[in-house]
Formats: C-alpha cells, sequence, structure tokens
C-alpha cells in the first residue's frame, strides 16, 4: 500500500528505500571493478553504528573493520564463491563504531551478465546472539544431539535403494511437515516428498563419483503441498551390509526469494517484507494501523486489508493493553529512532490470543513511511515453555523452603559440598544457612572427618548410589554443638547441567526412635502379663490334677502306717503265726505300692509343668509336635472337665517332627485350646469338643485346632490378629492371645495360620509348619 510523502505522493523508488529500512539488517551494494561501496541501507547506523557516507566515502571501509583474523579466509572464500557465480553466505566479526567487535552473517549475491560480474549485494545481519546460543546449545548437548537432532539441516537416512526411511531429525520432520510416526518406515511409495521425482534419480546417478554437495531441488511441505527449495549434501554409508543413504538437507527456500528478490529493483525488496515471516505492521501516531504485510493472515488470521483503518489496541488482550499503551507512546515521544522490545498477546482471527514479541521503531519523521514500524514474531512455544519453566520453579522453591523435611543438594564430585540446602536442613544440624553452604555434607556426620579421609570409601559410597539411582537409610548425624541425633535419609541421584548431583531429604526421627522404645516396653510388659495369665490357667487346672493323687498318697500313708502298727503290736503274740505276719506284710507292701504310684503321677505332673512353664527362649531344635500338644493338653484337662467339654487329640499315622522353640510351640497350643474352650462355653451347648489334629501337606504340617462353639462373627474376623483387640468381658482377656500366636507362627516358626468359621457352627483354626530339612 503506498505511504503518504510530504508532497501527498510517494515514489516506487521512495517506497523501496521505506521498505527497506524496515529490514533488520543492513543492505548493500558495491562495484566488482572498482571495490568501491556504493549502497547501504540505513539500517547501518542502528546495526553497526556507522554513517552511509563513512561506509560509501572511506577507501577499504569494510576491509579496515573485519576482524584480521576473518579477513584472509573472507577474502579466499569470496574468490572461490565469485567464480561460481551464485549467491553464498559467509560469516565473520566486525568491529562497530563503539568498538565491539559482533558476528555478521553476509547473504550476497553476485549478478552476472554474459558470464561477467556486474555487481554485488547482499545483507549483513547481526547473528552475534545467535552464535551465543548455538554456543550454548552446543555445550549442554552431546555431540550427536547437537549435529543431528537440534541441528537447523535437515538429515535423514533412508535405504539407498528401497528409499524406506530409517531416521530423521525434527528440522527434516519440519521440512516436511510431517510427524516422526509418519515418516519413518515409509518409502517413496507411500509418502513421496519430491516435487520432481527424477531429481532422486539424478542425485544417485552424480553420487556415483563420490559424494554429493550442493545439490539443488524440492520438496513438498506435506500439510500443504507447497514445493521448498533445498540444498541438498549426500553421500552413502554401509549399515550393517545394507547401503544407506545420509541425506542432509538445507532450506533455502527463503534464501532463493532474497536472490529473487536481489535480482529484481523496485518489487524485490517489496517481495522480501511481503513474504517476511514476521508481521511488519506500520502504525501511526495514534495508533492506527497504516500497513500490514500478507504475514498477518498467515499468523493471526486477519486478512491485512480489513487491519488498515483500525485501531492497534482492538487486536491486544485487554489485559496488556496499559503496558503495550505506555510502550507505544515511549516510541512515538522518544523522537526519530528511538526502539522498543515488548511481548504481548495477539488476537487471533479465530479469538483465541497468540503470544508475539514485537519490536517498535519510530519512523514518524521518515518520509518513505511516516509511522511506527512494528515487527512482530510469534513466540506462544517459547513464553508457554516459559511461563511452565517459572510455574515449576515457583512449586519447587515452595516445596523446598516450606517442607517438614531438610532438603540438601549436594555436588556429587570431589568431597560432596552443599550446593544449598532449606532452613529445616541448617536448622536441624545446628547451622545457619550460610555455614552449611559450600561445606561437605560428611561435615554433619559423627565420623565426617574419616570419611574425608578415605578416597576409597568415598568411592565405594558413589558407587552404590549409582547402581540403584537412589539410597534410603537411617544413620546418626552430628550437630554443630557435636551432639548426636537418629535421620532418616533418602537419597536420589540426578544430573542438572551435565553434573551429577545428589538431592538427600533428611528427617529428625529422634521422637520416633523414642516412641518405638517404649511401644517396645510397653509390649514387652503385655506379653509378661499374657504369660503369667495362661500360667494362672495351668496353675489352676494343675492343683486339681494334683489334689486327686495326693489324697491316694494321703490314704495309702495312713492305711501303711496302720499295717505297720498292727505287725508291731503282733510280735511275740502266740496266737499270730509267721503265715499272719506275712499277710501283714503283704497289705503293707500293696498300700505302699499304690502310694508310689499316686505319687509318680503327682511328679509327672510336675515335670509337665516345669516344661511348660520354663522360658520360651530354650534354643531351636527338633522337637514331637505332638507329644507335646498331647502333654499340653493334659494340663489344660481340668480346665474342660469343669466346662464339660470334650477335648480331643487325633494321633496322627505319621511322626510329626517340627523345629523350633519346644515353648513357643506350646504357648500356640495353650492360647488356641483355651480360646476354643471359651468359645464352645459362651454357646453353652451339651456335647460341645474341642479337637487337635495333625497332617502333612505339601510339604507343611498342618494343625488344626477346631471348636464347635459360636463361630466369630464376619466383622469380628479381620480384627482377631490385632494387638489388644478382644470381645472379651473386661478383666477376661487382654487382647494379646492371638496376636502373639500370630507372631510366634510367622516370626518364629516361618509359617502362616489361616481361619475357618460358621457362626453357630464352630470355628476352626490351621496352621501351617514348614517341614524342617533333614541334615
Amino acid at each position: 500500500m503506498p505511504l503518504p510523502s510530504a508532497s501527498g505522493v510517494v515514489s516506487s523508488h521512495e517506497q523501496v528505500l521505506g521498505l527497506l529500512d524496515l529490514i533488520h539488517g543492513v543492505v548493500w551494494e558495491t562495484d566488482p571493478t572498482t571495490w568501491r561501496n556504493t549502497f547501504v541501507s540505513a539500517q547501518l547506523g542502528s546495526v553497526l553504528g556507522y554513517t552511509a557516507e563513512e561506509w560509501t566515502s572511506i577507501p577499504e571501509f569494510w576491509d579496515a573493520h573485519v576482524h584480521p583474523t576473518d579477513l584472509p579466509r573472507v577474502r579466499a572464500e569470496t574468490e572461490e564463491h565469485l567464480t561460481r557465480g551464485r549467491p553464498y553466505e559467509i560469516e565473520y566479526r566486525f568491529q562497530t563504531a563503539d568498538g565491539r567487535w559482533i558476528w555478521l552473517r553476509d547473504y550476497i549475491t553476485p549478478v552476472m551478465e554474459d558470464g561477467r560480474l556486474i555487481k554485488l549485494g547482499g545483507v549483513m545481519l547481526d547473528v552475534t546472539e545467535q552464535k551465543k546460543n548455538d554456543a550454548s546449545l552446543r555445550a549442554a548437548q552431546d555431540r550427536f544431539a547437537k549435529v543431528f537432532a537440534a541441528s537447523p539441516v535437515g538429515i535423514v537416512l533412508t535405504g539407498l535403494h528401497s528409499g524406506r526411511v530409517m531416521e530423521s531429525n525434527d528440522a527434516f520432520l519440519k521440512m516436511l511437515g510431517v510427524t516422526r510416526e509418519a515418516l519413518i518406515g515409509s518409502d517413496n511409495a507411500t509418502l513421496n516428498p519430491w516435487v520432481n521425482p527424477a531429481d532422486r534419480a539424478e542425485m544417485l546417478r552424480q553420487m556415483q563419483d563420490g559424494p554429493l554437495r550442493d545439490f539443488e531441488t524440492q520438496h513438498y511441505h506435506l500439510p500443504t503441498m507447497t514445493a521448498r527449495s533445498l540444498l541438498v549434501s549426500a553421500e552413502t554409508l554401509d549399515f550393517g551390509g545394507e547401503e544407506v543413504l545420509l541425506l542432509m538437507a538445507q532450506d533455502i527456500t527463503a534464501r532463493k526469494e532474497a536472490e529473487a528478490a536481489q535480482a529484481l529493483s523496485e518489487n524485490r525488496f517489496k517481495a522480501l517484507i511481503q513474504h517476511s515471516s514476521d508481521i511488519v505492521t506500520v502504525g501511526n501516531r495514534g495508533g492506527y494501523v497504516i500497513y500490514t504485510t500478507p504475514s498477518m493472515n498467515t499468523i493471526l488470521g486477519h486478512a491485512p486489508e480489513e487491519l488498515v483503518g483500525k485501531y492497534i489496541m482492538d487486536f491486544m488482550h485487554p489485559g496488556d493493553h496499559a503496558e503495550i499503551m505506555r510502550v507505544y507512546a515511549e516510541v512515538v515521544e522518544g523522537g526519530a529512532g528511538t526502539i522498543r522490545t515488548c511481548t504481548n498477546r495477539f488476537l487471533h482471527q479465530e479469538g483465541h490470543y497468540v503470544w508475539m514479541e514485537w519490536i517498535a521503531s519510530n519512523r514518524v519523521a521518515d518520509p518513505h513511511v511516516r509511522g511506527v514500524v512494528m515487527n512482530a514474531r510469534d513466540v506462544t512455544e517459547r513464553v508457554t515453555s516459559d511461563q511452565a519453566l517459572e510455574e515449576s520453579r515457583r512449586t519447587f522453591e515452595a516445596l523446598f523452603e516450606h517442607s517438614p523435611d531438610a532438603i540438601l543438594l549436594v555436588d556429587f564430585a570431589g568431597d560432596m559440598p552443599i550446593l544449598q540446602c532449606n532452613e529445616v536442613a541448617a536448622r536441624m544440624n545446628g547451622y545457619t544457612r550460610e555455614e552449611m553452604i559450600g561445606q561437605s555434607t560428611y561435615v554433619t556426620l559423627p565420623d565426617g572427618e574419616e570419611f574425608l579421609g578415605n578416597p576409597e570409601g568415598n568411592e565405594e559410597f558413589r558407587a552404590l548410589v549409582r547402581a540403584g539411582g537412589s539410597v534410603h537409610m537411617e544413620t546418626l548425624h552430628k550437630r554443630k554443638d557435636g551432639s548426636v541425633f537418629p535421620v532418616e535419609i533418602h537419597l536420589t541421584l540426578m544430573t542438572i547441567g551435565g553434573r551429577e548431583m545428589m538431592l538427600s531429604i533428611e528427617r529428625d526421627i529422634t521422637e520416633r526412635k523414642a516412641a518405638e522404645e517404649a511401644l517396645a516396653s510397653s509390649q514387652s510388659r503385655l506379653l509378661s502379663s499374657e504369660k503369667l495369665a495362661s500360667l494362672g490357667r495351668l496353675t489352676a487346672g494343675l492343683a486339681h490334677e494334683i489334689n486327686t493323687p495326693l489324697a491316694s498318697v494321703m490314704n495309702a500313708l495312713r492305711e501303711a502306717r496302720d499295717y505297720a502298727q498292727e505287725y508291731r503290736d503282733s510280735v511275740d503274740v502266740p496266737t499270730v503265726t509267721p503265715d499272719d505276719h506275712r499277710e501283714i506284710a503283704t497289705d503293707l507292701l500293696r498300700v505302699i505300692s499304690e502310694g508310689e504310684g499316686s505319687a509318680a503321677r503327682i511328679g509327672e505332673f510336675i515335670r509337665n509343668m516345669r516344661s511348660h512353664t520354663r522360658d520360651t527362649v530354650s534354643g531351636v531344635q527338633d522337637f514331637d509336635g505332638v507329644k507335646l500338644a498331647g502333654d499340653t493338653l493334659a494340663m489344660l484337662a481340668h480346665q474342660a472337665r469343669n466346662a464339660k467339654i470334650a477335648l480331643f487329640l487325633e494321633q496322627p499315622k505319621i511322626p510329626v517332627t517340627l523345629r523350633g522353640e519346644a515353648g513357643r510351640f506350646r504357648q500356640v497350643v495353650t492360647n488356641l485350646v483355651v480360646n476354643a474352650l471359651h468359645a464352645c462355653e459362651e454357646r453353652g451347648r451339651p456335647g460341645s469338643s474341642v479337637t487337635v489334629s495333625f497332617e502333612a501337606e505339601d510339604g507343611l504340617v498342618l494343625m488344626r485346632v477346631a471348636d464347635t462353639g459360636t463361630g466369630i462373627p464376619a466383622d469380628v474376623l479381620p480384627k482377631i490378629f490385632d494387638p489388644m483387640f478382644t470381645t472379651k468381658a473386661v478383666g477376661k482377656g487382654t487382647g494379646l492371645g492371638l496376636s502373639i500366636i500370630y507372631d510366634i507362627v510367622q516370626g518364629h516358626f516361618k509359617g502362616h495360620i489361616d481361619v475357618e468359621t460358621e457362626q453357630g457352627v464352630g470355628t476352626t483354626f490351621v496352621v501351617h509348619f514348614p517341614v524342617p530339612a533333614l541334615t
């Protein structure tokens, strides 16, 4: 669209010059015969700080300001390219007016006529920041990733003859506009990007003499089916006996367009602006659109002609209006050449907003422009990524600073210095945050000095962490004042910026350890209480079992005394014959024998009592489970008889040998049988019984304790092995019996216990004991 001049009419040449000033690069032209600079655009001042007069009037001005190290190379490459007569690009360092050295990328186009060079021109772009970014990228990525994955040059591997795509980098995918999934594995029959299929055959023909360089062709951008100009280098590789084509493609579409623009006069520069990937908009002092490029339609979906005359703010996010108006006012009021950069949200034609980075330049006084030039670029992906990164950073900082646990970030190399820690970590170890940062993490260990002096131990620790990626442990820490306390630590190895780091999350477990000790002590007391309760039940039965034979012994002694008295009184009595004495002696021996039998039964009960109540920590040994079960049932027989409950022990057909501490086995049998007796008592049904049986099954010994009692309700069953859980009245149970059984069976015998129950029918506890290995 023509722009008004001071006289009201702007010539085509003036429009060209005005558009040239919109290019953020220096356009130049040189006479190749005299090597005198004949033209330079107004951007020379903003990019290099020199005036056009200095550039065109001072002899060898360009040579004098190219870096001395780069000048020979640039001259040599220029001579080589000029012999070809084709456009080329070259990079070199150039000194600005304020003494800085910046990197320039020079896109140079030789103009040939009848094979003779008649004109040389180009565009110099400041690529200093790009060079810095490239260097940072190279430092952060390995060589293969930089060359292949992140390269701006498209790289693809295909079968030489089949054309099947084996691998591709993102740049090549972007050139074609396809996904990796769509491209990998395809061939020219299923996905053919060649605009002219004959180009591939020609490329292979030229490669018969060796690797191919600078082969120009065209590929389709497949989603839009638009042709893109490519500069291709190719060579063949041998991959496991298969010939593979390595193709490197540079999208030179923009350069080809630039070359076409250089070849034309007025329209060539206008075409450059019209086909810019950025949006170039010109607004007047009041903020109304005078002109915008067709890329407005491509990027934001608005037809350029529809925006002319519209207020710029109508296309900006309301939340950004204040900032945009301030920046725009600064540019307008700052005078000619004032530049400001800003990032804001622009309204897309479909109603959503797009993040754009825009540079506003005051060209109000320029008669060829007469407005504020705004060059805008879509940076939505970058802003979204930055916002996500910032949100992640804030989240991490909040978690880091407000975590109840101590968090330390440690350098995994050397003495493992602490790079960062939160306040909890510093306070827990008795330091300030400033004191901890920079010290070795070993400063928190009681034997830290010993670790620092043991490089081999350090390497063993690193190997341990690397092997698992993370380590969880409990250890001791030493505070600054020398006091030692227990900590729980979780270590995780990670890589940040190419360096191995260790994230340590630590927790002071002093209170937890104290609580565990108190709990263990309490449990020990409760276990002792349960043992005493069990002992009381057994001794009550034992007293009754002893009283009966004891009474027999006493009767036998009284009878023996009477017979002995009779024998003594009959001595020297004439009427008492020797046969009478032998009869008295026989009766005396009989009652003595009866007393001995009763006393023996008392002794057997006492031995059973001692065996049953001795300390359970009697050592692991093999024992006869059936015999010990029978002994235990004998101790409980009185309790069963008083409750009128039948107590049975079914003798198995094979020996039952178990391994463990016999006392613990007796405790299991006692508690299970007593519980079964109680269940039968609660039901109060005549004919109730408790049966203990054994059987072998799949390498296990199964002991069943079955009763015909009340059964266990469904809501109670999941909790019967919980410590302190009981359904008995207060004072009739501790709630530890089944919990102790569970711990003994699983912890000591390495077995397990199951329960089968039906309310109103009865309950069976099935204890699974492993069979001892033969020795």
